[in-house]
């Protein structure tokens, strides 16, 4: 019983998703050197324009993947991006994996449907010159 629950918790910690109060706790210095306006926005996982990248790792947490630098203007632009999974319906053999392999070779012998998670682009936030300039979050 006492392995059952260690492991029933081990699983809830795992599985929670840091939120822009769990973000905010741990870097209280950062969160107290913002304006009251960008404040009350990281408070609401919300950025805007002109908020500086510490600001939005409040706010939005830390990107997927490592920043893509380039120019604008003659201003350094730098773009972070976000991703999340998607479900995908599958068609699975008896032991749940997928029917079809590579080159397209299939199983004949399906058991039925699941889910597959593919990773897909959900956000993306510019920044010039080291302040928001633009962002897109899919819902």
């Amino acid at each position: 019983m006492l392995v059952v629950c260690a492991l029933s918790a081990l699983f809830t910690v795992a599985c929670h998703t840091p939120t822009p109060a769990d973000r905010i706790a741990k870097n209280p210095v950062v969160y107290g050197g913002l304006s009251a306006e960008h404040r009350a926005l990281v408070q609401q996982g919300r950025i805007c324009k002109g908020m500086s990248p510490d600001a939005v790792l409040l706010a939005w947490g830390s990107p997927n993947t490592a920043p893509v630098e380039g120019e604008k203007d003659g201003k350094k632009l730098v773009r972070w991006v976000y991703k999340s999974y998607e479900p995908v319906m599958v068609t699975t053999d008896w032991f749940g994996a997928p029917v079809c392999g590579p080159r397209g070779w299939c199983n004949p012998y399906y058991a039925g449907t699941g889910t597959a998670y593919v990773p897909t682009d959900s956000a993306y936030v510019e920044f010039l010159n080291g302040k928001v300039s633009a962002w897109e979050r899919k819902r």
